[in-house]
């Protein structure tokens, strides 16, 4: 029964999000309906517990029922209010000039299949949603014992239940020290369901998990089918779920998956903004792009100060090197660059300033200030080998993505891949360089880090080697 305050405790954050993302799309429908409410909730709660800890810190409320309530309401209203402020001015012919077209974006027109392979898809679909079923099964019934989920994300909201407000540690404090620095969302998403609840469940918290999982597969498949057909949508979608590491990462009370899906939402709708023709659906997905990295900000550490940098020189790449068939105007550019400014300043300067205030690391569990030193540390290459092409983590993943790259490298920088394919290479090489050359190379040593920044990677990988089988397979 405890498990019916999930979708309770979600509903208020949920619509916000589906609110502020019809806001950012504007009149031009670039999202699939499905797409939107994922998207919705993704970005829902991050915003929601966001606008949370902001109103704690500055005093306003408590991490109490009726503080987190008080939160949710107030963004439904204004966000509601705004929203159909807009929309009935749009019936009255105000803002919908005569050359947008608000119809919903259309999938790309399937080819026929043999009725085998439609039995395949359709069986490991089914086996998919079997294997999440049971794990998900596993985790709100199974008491937690992951060392990272005890000690961060479940400590956390246990601390913010009990004190009712943001408390950061101190050196006296060993259970949260060097884990501190964490942006406090999926701890406070926790708290909040607990704080609806009336009292702590493992179950209730640790559900949360079995959402974002299934939020990054959803828009893995819709990103798919943006620029596909179902039929390899599907495949897609299933190989990123496949993937043993990743599939236990979600289906446990990790925060990596939780950081993949935004990740992958802002890359994705940033590539799709970059390469797409019409000027007005141009305009869309690029807001929608710039609040994604915003919020990108509020996951963890490593989104700002290893994914978030990528996201702006691939962006700003893009919009100056990029040709299309309809360039950027001057005045795109100015708008594109403000939305994002504006995002990453209203959501990255108070929590920057705050983590500056009290003396939080950046780093991940480890301040990246503390010492570093670059020169090549040994043994760390033989790891990553092993690990990326060796190890059951991954089946095959990397050596068909450098399959790919291989047969497809004539055509990589010269189409509308080009955005995805710096950023992943950019991506892996970085974090790659990271562990070569800094006392980072421990977390690869002992594995303890080595490949959870390739689960932050995975959808954009299975999203680019699904691209790329598309094109080798027809020939382009």
């Amino acid at each position: 029964m405890m498990l019916l305050w999930l979708p309770a405790g979600l509903l208020l954050p949920m619509l916000s999000g589906w609110l502020l993302v019809r806001l950012c799309e504007g009149q031009n429908t670039v999202l699939f309906r499905m797409e939107r409410w994922t998207l919705g909730f993704l970005f829902g709660v991050t915003a929601t517990m966001f606008v949370t800890f902001l109103a704690n810190v500055s005093g306003l409320i408590l991490f109490t029922r009726l503080g987190f309530l008080a939160v949710q309401l107030v963004l439904v209203i204004l966000l509601g209010a705004l929203w159909l402020y807009r929309h009935f001015r749009t019936r009255e012919g105000v803002l919908l000039p005569p050359h947008l077209n608000p119809n919903p974006p259309l999938p790309p027109t399937p080819y026929p299949l043999r009725p085998p392979l439609v039995i395949l898809l359709i069986l490991l679909a089914l086996w998919t949603l079997a294997k999440i079923a049971f794990g998900s099964f596993i985790l709100v019934t199974t008491p937690s014992y992951f060392d990272d989920t005890l000690k961060n994300w479940n400590l956390r909201a246990k601390v913010f239940t009990l004190t009712h407000t943001l408390d950061t540690g101190t050196a006296q404090t060993p259970a949260t020290e060097g884990l501190n620095g964490y942006p406090p969302t999926v701890s406070l998403a926790k708290a909040s369901l607990v704080a609806l609840a009336g009292q702590w469940d493992e179950g209730l918290v640790n559900s949360i998990h079995v959402l974002w999982f299934l939020a990054a597969l959803i828009l893995l498949f819709c990103a798919l089918t943006h620029r596909t057909s179902w039929q390899w949508a599907l495949p897609g979608t299933y190989l990123l779920a496949s993937l043993p590491l990743y599939c236990f990462d979600g289906l446990n009370a990790y925060a990596d998956v939780f950081l993949s899906a935004h990740l992958f939402a802002a890359v994705a709708l940033t590539v799709r903004g970059l390469t797409e023709a019409d000027v007005h659906r141009r305009q869309s997905l690029l807001r929608l792009a710039a609040l994604a990295a915003g919020l990108l900000i509020f996951t963890k550490n490593e989104a700002l100060v290893l994914y978030l940098p990528l996201l702006l020189l691939v962006l700003v790449g893009g919009i100056l090197f990029l040709r299309r068939p309809h360039p950027m105007t001057r005045r795109e550019v100015v708008m594109a660059i403000a939305w994002t400014a504006g995002w990453l300043l209203a959501i990255g300067l108070p929590w920057i300033l705050f983590k500056w205030a009290h003396g939080l690391p950046f780093g991940n569990a480890k301040p990246i200030a503390a010492g570093f030193s670059v020169g090549w540390q040994p043994g760390v290459l033989g790891t990553l080998w092993i690990n990326a092409f060796f190890e059951g983590n991954w089946h095959l993943l990397f050596p068909l993505l450098l399959l790919l790259l291989v047969t497809g490298r004539k055509h990589l920088l010269r189409s509308s891949l080009t955005p995805l394919v710096l950023f992943v290479l950019a991506a892996l090489g970085l974090q790659i360089a990271l562990f070569l050359f800094t006392p980072l190379s421990v977390e690869a040593l002992q594995q303890t880090g080595i490949a959870r920044g390739f689960v932050q990677l995975a959808p954009l990988v299975v999203l680019l080697i699904t691209f790329l089988a598309r094109d080798v397979v027809k020939g382009q």
